[in-house]
């Protein structure tokens, strides 16, 4: 089905990206991040605010995975966008999400 939505700069269906990183003491976190793309061959786009807990830990760490959310985890993943960390301490483990650490940086890989 086409949708027509104007002359505007969007993408659609526009893809949920899942952020995801250790923070200092080594807990998962994740966060649900709507505006977000390729920008290039090596390079991703993402408009986060410096208020999330993830974006904390991504200037703290300076590493992080990004998956793409599926239609499967839907309810797992918009947890992943309503809940804060700074309010729950595992996200993670509250939207029934497993994980695991990434083999090439210090960062976290939900299975979605």
């Amino acid at each position: 089905m086409r949708i027509n939505l104007g002359n505007k700069a969007y993408l659609y269906p526009q893809p949920v990206l899942i952020i995801a990183t250790f923070d200092k003491d080594n807990n998962p976190d994740a966060m649900n991040a709507a505006w977000g793309g390729v920008s290039d061959y090596s390079q991703l786009i993402m408009c986060l605010s410096h208020t999330h807990k993830t974006v904390g830990n991504i200037l703290e760490n300076k590493e992080f995975t990004v998956s793409v959310g599926v239609k499967s985890k839907v309810v797992e993943c918009d947890y992943s966008g309503i809940v804060s960390g700074h309010k729950v301490k595992n996200k993670l483990k509250e939207a029934n999400l497993t994980y695991s650490e990434s083999k090439n940086i210090h960062a976290v890989i939900p299975n979605l």
